[in-house]
């Protein structure tokens, strides 16, 4: 299996990189052929709205990062993405990639729908600095259903919670936790 992952976090090595990459590590160990990208090293715009990708060629015309993500994803099997919570929602970095699936994946009922990117498995990881789990539920869930419309198969979301109170790299529990999603999503 090829899975890709994704920190969508302006930070390079900050918490929600180590999370996917705990993620991939898991898969890994299990056979699973694996890349991560960062935000936080690719330059990525957000979506003018323009509908270019909407076209015959299907693809976007802002020239930046996101063409090397866009083929990066075809090619995988599964997507690991990991999600920062700032301000009660995703990052800025993280709405621009959602954004700009648009050329890739579209609800069924969309003139733009492909199947052949129809499926894709996704697992979804949550960091925030706050240490209660369940303060953004509605948001955690919100966003799952975001991508099932956009016909991914979510096969798991995790939050990882207390960024602020202590470092989780430190956190052997969490590792092997996370570690055990990429097993899983890898069999």
């Amino acid at each position: 299996m090829n899975i890709i992952g994704f920190s969508a976090s302006p930070r390079p090595e900050g918490s929600t990189a180590w999370a996917v990459d705990a993620i991939l590590e898991g898969a890994w160990e299990h056979g699973a052929k694996v890349r991560s990208w960062s935000a936080a090293g690719l330059d990525l715009q957000p979506c003018r709205a323009c509908f270019a990708c909407r076209t015959k060629d299907r693809r976007c015309v802002i020239q930046d990062d996101m063409p090397r993500v866009h083929a990066s994803l075809l090619e995988a099997q599964a997507l690991v993405l990991g999600v920062p919570i700032f301000m009660s929602q995703m990052s800025a970095q993280a709405k621009i990639f959602v954004d700009r699936l648009h050329p890739l994946f579209a609800p069924r009922f969309s003139p733009t729908f492909q199947k052949r990117n129809a499926g894709k498995a996704l697992v979804l990881a949550f960091v925030q600095g706050n240490p209660d789990p369940e303060l953004f539920r509605i948001y955690v869930n919100y966003t799952c259903q975001t991508f099932r419309t956009l016909e991914f198969d979510v096969r798991e979301s995790v939050v990882v919670a207390g960024t602020r109170s202590a470092l989780v790299q430190e956190q052997d529990a969490l590792h092997a936790r996370l570690k055990a999603i990429g097993a899983t999503l890898a069999s």
